[in-house]
């Protein structure tokens, strides 16, 4: 075969792949978009990127997660989606130059991702059973679909390319130019004399002998023969044959397909090498030869081709894809309008909220517990600015209306299911409360002090008959329940003990925001978030820490995790470049339900510092502080630790996050000029 004829094959083959890619792209976006606009009528958390999501967060092993929590912050759970995205798009990549050449099998790739993300919707702890498989699997039929049709149009696309790329190469001089519009008039060409082998009779331009073809085959290539003599090639008789020919191939063409163009480029029985034994060993195949027979069958193929729905193969695929890309994006807006306005109801509830005046009010904060220091974290923490850590990737939006709270289990003598307008009515209290994350590590920004309103917990316990274990209570393990399947586990002792655990439905002065768990969160002072912080709260049951772990005792940490005792230099900033003179470093300090008593910093290898602190407001908040230092030039590195209301200073230690917090003393490196 020569270099001519391997090149079209080669350019088909890679056209197939590139419009089987496309293909399956579009087909995954189709997938995804359709699968969006179901799970509006299902529910958002049902979407199979939500679902999958969910389940990589569930399976990915804690020093994973502690270490995207750390490198991305509150933008993890974006960056895992995008993740997922990008893993996306190149598997559909991959299935879709597959599928151009193997389309069922293509097709059967995405129906497999659709499975996938059925069972990740059915396996999630929130999951309300196999309704919540209906997004993956609908949206899966349709992508599945769409690549089965778009890759029947690359295949098309690939034979008219291949068409094309032949044509060229086989108008030769001495052969009769092709038009490929069917009935077009035909000029006749000079023919050149065929010397065919003495041991056989070969078929003219197609180097197959008479020997072994049927009667109407002879009787064709006789009457082809008869149109080349020179003596009676006058253009009437020409004209004559030629229809006469393509009525005879239309009529054979359904058994002269199995001898068309492959679209992979692969020669055909009629494009073989027509050299016969006697010809010379460096004459060009072909040459002498009457090309009119191939010639004539890449007529029938163009025709064949041009018969397809919507005009060639190619502008079909392209109408194709662009109808396709169209309905998936006009699908996938719809869906997610929908999903957004399925949140109308809880905001709007929200809205409505007016909230109670408390029966115990926070004790003001005293004046001095403020420093006026440039760069310091404010006493109190705005709602907007404080941390948000878990695992929802779709924040619940919940009806304050319909929210139903469920106390049951071990020891409750008098089980309770409360509503939302229940606690209202009850004695509320407010609290400055400093909340701290197990994923914060030293010198972290996963902390934050804020003006709690809420129910007593222990106060409600009590009313359910609940005793703590030192009063003899079976239940030493309180599991919170969220909307979303999360389960966090508290001390039962910790939560009656006299500290002000809450049942809160307000921040600073509002109703809890969604990302912050509206309508009702739990807070109890003193623990790491991970025990204690439960958002968008439904049940509470008591247990013990024997029979059931929560999620993240599952996944390695400590089931107890009282808060450590922390410092933090919030000024100058890591790197900063100061002028000489004086500078004041300044931060905060926390060690819930114990205090801060001291606070030193230390200047390079220089001996530690008493720091300025500010006035405590209560053992449950942080505290400022802050130290003057006339700055030298030079590179300098400050080191901050501080002592708890028990006499215990922080420790230099460095641990981890896992298994219950980091320690060690947060460190900065600046340079003065």
């Amino acid at each position: 075969m020569s270099e001519e004829r391997k090149v079209p094959g080669r350019q088909a083959r890679r056209r197939r792949s590139v419009l089987g890619a496309l293909s399956g792209v579009l087909a995954g976006y189709a997938s995804l978009a359709v699968a969006e606009l179901v799970s509006a009528a299902v529910r958002p958390e049902a979407g199979p990127v939500v679902a999958v999501g969910g389940a990589a967060i569930d399976r990915t092993p804690a020093p994973v997660k502690d270490w995207a929590i750390r490198t991305f912050g509150t933008q993890d759970k974006l960056v895992l989606q995008l993740g997922i995205l990008l893993v996306l798009v190149l598997i559909a990549l991959a299935l879709g130059v597959f599928a151009a050449h193997h389309r069922r099998v293509g097709a059967a790739g995405v129906s497999l991702f659709g499975v996938v993300g059925a069972f990740a919707a059915t396996e999630r702890p929130d999951s309300t059973g196999f309704v919540d498989a209906l997004p993956s699997l609908v949206g899966a039929i349709a992508g599945a679909g769409l690549l089965y049709v778009l890759a029947g149009a690359v295949r098309g696309a690939a034979e008219r390319s291949a068409v094309a790329g032949q044509e060229p190469a086989n108008a030769e001089v001495g052969t009769e130019p092709v038009n490929a519009e069917a009935g077009a008039a035909r000029t006749p060409a000079p023919r050149t004399a065929v010397h065919l082998p003495v041991t056989a009779t070969a078929t003219r331009g197609t180097g197959r002998p008479e020997v072994g073809r049927n009667p109407a085959e002879r009787q064709q290539t006789h009457d082809a023969q008869q149109t080349d003599r020179p003596e009676q090639a006058d253009e009437p008789e020409q004209t004559e044959q030629t229809e006469r020919t393509e009525r005879t191939e239309r009529t054979d063409e359904n058994a002269q397909a199995q001898e068309d163009t492959r679209p992979d480029g692969e020669q055909l029985p009629n494009q073989r090498s027509n050299q016969g034994p006697n010809q010379p060993p460096n004459q060009p195949p072909n040459q002498g030869l009457n090309q009119r027979p191939n010639q004539q069958l890449n007529q029938r193929l163009s025709r064949r081709l041009n018969r397809w729905p919507g005009g060639s193969p190619r502008r079909r695929f392209l109408t194709l894809a662009a109808g396709s890309a169209v309905a998936a994006t006009a699908a996938g807006a719809l869906g997610r309008s929908l999903n957004g306005s399925r949140g109308a109801g809880a905001i709007a509830s929200r809205a409505r909220i007016v909230l109670p005046a408390p029966v115990s009010h926070a004790p003001p904060v005293p004046r001095a517990a403020r420093l006026a220091v440039k760069g310091i974290s404010p006493f109190l923490t705005p709602g907007k600015d404080l941390y948000r850590v878990d695992t929802a990737l779709v924040v619940p939006k919940i009806d304050a209306g319909q929210w139903r709270l469920r106390i049951h289990g071990k020891g409750v003598t008098r089980p309770v299911t409360l509503g939302f307008d229940d606690l209202l009515r009850r004695d509320l209290i407010e609290r400055h409360i400093t909340l701290t994350c197990v994923s914060n590590e030293v010198g972290g920004p996963y902390t934050g002090n804020i003006r709690w309103l809420g129910v007593r917990l222990a106060d409600l316990l009590a009313e359910c008959g609940v005793r703590p274990p030192s009063k003899g209570g079976p239940a030493d393990q309180l599991v919170a329940r969220s909307v979303d399947g999360m389960t966090l586990g508290s001390p039962v002792e910790d939560v009656m003990d006299g500290r002000d655990a809450l049942l809160a439905i307000g921040m600073n002065g509002e109703p809890l925001t969604f990302d912050h768990g509206f309508p009702v969160r739990m807070v109890v002072p003193g623990l790491y978030g991970y025990v204690s912080a439960c958002k968008w709260l439904q049940e509470l049951e008591l247990t013990t820490f024997e029979d059931f772990d929560p999620y993240w005792v599952r996944r390695d940490w400590a089931r107890r995790a009282p808060i450590k005792t922390a410092s933090r230099i919030d000024t100058p900033k890591p790197l900063a470049r100061l002028e000489p003179g004086p500078v004041t470093i300044a931060g905060v300090a926390w060690a819930q339900r114990r205090g801060i008593e001291r606070v030193e910093v230390r200047i390079d290898d220089g001996p530690w510092q008493d720091a300025r602190l500010a006035a405590e407001d209560t053992r449950d908040t942080w505290r400022q502080w802050s130290l003057s230092w006339q700055a030298v030039p030079g590179n300098h590195s400050l080191t901050v630790r501080a002592t708890d209301g028990t006499g215990q200073v922080q420790t230099s230690r460095r641990a981890k996050t896992v298994p219950d917090g980091a320690s060690g003393h947060h460190s900065v490196v600046i340079t003065v000029d």
